[in-house]
């Protein structure tokens, strides 16, 4: 296995982060068991139910991390914590060692422009008519039954419009380590709140109608704001596969290409949950992993006119990497803000939750599909416009009634 970026870190510093991917046949209680079992109702509810694991071989692999501090995730399958010289040569020839990741840091997409607004009272949002909402829900798809993972920055669970969205929360620590549950649960900043409610926000009288999937069920991590570490996302992705999801609505990156963490997208695609992600904020020629992984739904912004925001982040020819695989309204996009109100805002944050409440909505319209199904409808669904480049756009803008036919014919 490759360990270069890790050893590099030690040379410079004498630890890295890492993470180990586990042998699950070396860590499985029992030989025959040794895979997550993944069962989804009628009603597209999804159960995923972990293999005996022998914990004492797990617990045993502490003793090779700094401090012997590491910690498990179990639906990941993964061991995360900081190694130096001697635990790096013991975990490279560790039987439990399937293979070993560099723990690169990653941070939040901030959002190019935030404005207090006005709210139109009871009018959908311009990126709702883009991608078709309402159409779709005339058909009856609202996203019932369906479990959206939302991490970002938390959110305020009082607003209106999210107070029965959001049906379970958590937050992680810097070392990956689940928060006090009973401490007030809020949104960093307003970037959560504002994702959250273009994703899922309920439909408020004399309020502006903001949700792309009006019942989905929201569950919401607080994965960035007050130290943004790789734990605290691998935290968030574990408890999304524990907690049943099926769509996962990302907003973090690496700057360039990280090539490890593909790894963990993997990982989640075979646990059937989808990750939509957004593109980045750095314009033309610039990427961030893990949304220029082609293993990702990546997601880039358009504005009113169906252009593509100078900001929106695309792939540069002949670097590592893919991306954006389709553009959704990312300017101008009116959500909740803490505190009760509305604002618009502009970035790729804002129109990644347009296609994650997308696939909520189609996977409502058939709870059976496959993950690869519910991508490949909305990507076929897209439109192009003459004059855009597919560099910078992709496939182009989703089509909701045609991903909606797509997927239900």
């Amino acid at each position: 296995m490759s360990t270069e970026k890790i050893q590099g870190d030690i040379d410079a510093s004498g630890a890295s982060k890492a993470i180990v991917v586990l042998d699950r046949n070396h860590v499985a209680a029992s030989p025959d068991a040794t895979k997550t079992e993944v069962r989804i109702d009628a009603q597209g509810r999804v159960t995923r139910t972990l293999p005996e694991i022998n914990r004492e071989r797990v617990a045993a692999l502490h003793q090779h991390f700094v401090n012997k501090q590491m910690v498990h995730f179990p639906f990941l399958g993964i061991v995360h914590g900081t190694v130096d010289q001697a635990g790096l040569d013991r975990l490279a020839d560790h039987d439990a060692t399937h293979k070993m990741l560099h723990a690169a840091e990653l941070g939040r997409i901030d959002p190019v422009a935030s404005n207090d607004v006005v709210a139109p009272a009871s009018e959908l949002t311009w990126g709702l008519k883009r991608m078709q909402a309402a159409e779709i829900w005339q058909r009856g798809y609202t996203g019932q039954h369906i479990i959206v993972a939302h991490l970002d920055s938390g959110a305020d669970l009082q607003h209106p419009a999210l107070k029965t969205a959001i049906e379970k929360w958590a937050e992680f620590d810097t070392n990956g380590n689940r928060v006090n549950t009973n401490a007030p649960y809020s949104d960093g900043d307003d970037h959560g709140t504002h994702t959250a409610g273009t994703l899922g926000g309920r439909k408020v009288d004399g309020s502006p109608i903001i949700g792309m999937a009006p019942d989905v069920e929201l569950i919401d991590a607080r994965i960035v704001g007050h130290g943004d570490t790789i734990a605290r996302v691998l935290a968030g992705m574990n408890w999304s596969l524990e907690k049943g999801a099926r769509v996962l609505n990302l907003s973090v990156g690496f700057p360039g290409w990280k090539a490890s963490f593909e790894s963990i997208i993997k990982i989640l695609r075979a646990n059937h949950l989808l990750p939509v992600v957004a593109i980045g904020n750095d314009g033309a020629d610039h990427t961030r992993s893990p949304g220029n992984f082609p293993t990702v739904l990546s997601v880039g912004a358009t504005d009113e006119h169906d252009k593509v925001a100078n900001f929106s982040s695309s792939h540069k020819p002949g670097d590592p990497g893919i991306g954006p695989m389709v553009c959704a309204p990312g300017v101008k996009v009116l959500s909740a803000k803490p505190g009760g109100g509305y604002r618009e805002q502009d970035g790729s944050s804002m129109a990644t939750p347009h296609v994650a409440g997308l696939a909520a909505l189609l996977f409502s319209a058939r709870p059976d599909a496959t993950i690869d199904e519910v991508e490949q409808a909305i990507i076929g669904s897209c439109t192009r416009p003459a004059d855009e480049d597919a560099q910078r756009i992709g496939a182009g803008i989703p089509g909701g009634i045609a991903a909606l036919e797509a997927i239900i014919k």
